[in-house]
């Protein structure tokens, strides 16, 4: 048996943890289980509705799900917890499916547990011999002798060569999409859901308020774009040609004040950019995002405005035109930032090509001095990209404008 004192202990841990940090209703439906149980008696669902979720005298609890809803997720983040921070908690509240009340359960330590116990010490040596065997291949085959040491980008070229100069750390920014929960009254459990109209905070806050009853809340990771993988194959080239380390984020964990004292490679959507809008925002071009990775982008030229717009033809052949943007900016404390960034996916990945690979950095750069006179050190370059879906082979600069070196110093987050 657990003391009273222990219990109060062992709940006051938990509604403290990250899991459960700001997250008042499930910290006040916790507490209310825990304080039934002290007192022994078994919580009931009007009770509990009145109470934690201030519900009326006329609840009704076969046409309202909220505390049914809210007893799931609270399971839930009670395993969360107990695979995270909680994982050395010798005492474990459980809360038993079909009734509200608590447990205090000595955790029991499973036959994995053991065997992996018992057996740890006769497989180190082999996990260890292993992994110096797979060391030695990915340093001898993919490092020195693999295309990215063959093919190289020159350190001179005139785009990169003075960017890591600042000595900032560098962070490769994953423009990821917003993933939530929500229950499902006819599957009778929660559902994992991306949804590509509801992608931000904002859109996901006016989501919850239309919909009380769902038990809605915002999952901690996001999904990864399909190209991530290829787009850090092609980057890896470019930071081992200047012998430059990256940590990898993304745009759902991140705020503006991330980007100080850092070089930022931002690849995703427009509309994954969130808080490195802001980096955008005084570009000469206007984009709008439409579902199904349709979008247009506008830009001014000497004689007219020009509106670009993608188009994909989803039925047999799968040919996209996609639009994507490649900016090098200067931040306020002679950061760097460079935003990738697309409609849909296929402008992504090919404009880290070109801007990663020698050949294509040469014939981009010519064509630049052809438009401009030089290559600048700041600017900004629309692209039009055509091809087949994820396997686009053209890319067509379709405007270009030079960035003062001081554009950004007012900008300071």
């Amino acid at each position: 048996m657990t003391s009273v004192e222990q219990q109060r202990k062992i709940l006051n841990k938990i509604i403290g943890s990250e899991e459960f940090r700001e997250k008042d209703l499930y910290q006040k439906f916790l507490t209310y289980l825990v304080e039934a149980s002290i007192s022994g008696s078994t919580a009931k669902e009007v009770t509990i509705a009145q109470d934690v979720f201030e519900k009326g005298d006329d609840f009704n609890a076969a046409l309202d799900t909220t505390v049914r809803v809210y007893a799931h997720n609270l399971r839930n983040k009670l395993e969360h917890y107990y695979q995270s921070e909680g994982a050395d908690d010798p005492l474990q509240i459980q809360i038993p499916k079909g009734h509200y009340r608590v447990e205090f359960v000595k955790k029991a330590k499973t036959e994995t547990q053991k065997n992996f116990n018992r057996h740890y010490l006769l497989w180190t040596p082999w996990i260890l011999c292993l992994l110096l065997i797979a060391y030695i291949i990915v340093d001898k085959v993919f490092i020195h002798t693999n295309t990215w040491s063959r093919d190289l980008i020159d350190t001179s070229t005139p785009i990169w060569h003075s960017f890591f100069d600042n000595g900032y750390p560098s962070s490769v920014v994953i423009g990821d999409f917003l993933v939530f929960h929500e229950y499902d009254n006819d599957l009778q459990r929660a559902r994992r859901i991306q949804d590509y109209q509801i992608n931000t905070v904002q859109e996901l806050d006016a989501y919850i308020k239309n919909n009380p009853n769902k038990g809605i809340e915002s999952w901690t990771l996001g999904e990864l774009p399909h190209n991530s993988i290829f787009n850090l194959y092609d980057l890896n080239r470019l930071f081992l040609s200047f012998e430059q380390t990256y940590d990898i984020s993304f745009t759902t964990e991140i705020d503006i004040n991330f980007i100080k004292n850092r070089n930022i490679f931002y690849i995703g959507e427009f509309k994954n950019l969130r808080a490195l809008s802001d980096l955008i925002s005084n570009l000469p071009i206007k984009y709008q995002t439409l579902p199904w990775w349709q979008g247009l982008i506008s830009f001014q030229t000497e004689d007219s405005l020009v509106t670009l717009r993608t188009s994909h033809d989803w039925g047999v052949s799968r040919y996209v035109v996609d639009l994507g943007l490649f900016a090098k900016l200067p931040g306020s404390n002679n950061e760097n930032y460079v935003i990738i960034c697309g409609i849909g996916y296929d402008s992504q990945i090919k404009i880290v090509q070109i801007f990663s690979d020698q050949s294509s950095l040469i014939q981009l750069e010519e064509e630049i001095v052809i438009a401009h006179g030089y290559v600048p050190n700041y600017f900004t370059a629309l692209f039009e990209v055509r091809g087949f879906d994820r396997a686009s082979t053209t890319a067509e600069m379709k405007f270009l404008y030079e960035i003062e070196d001081d554009y950004y110093k007012k900008f300071s987050p």
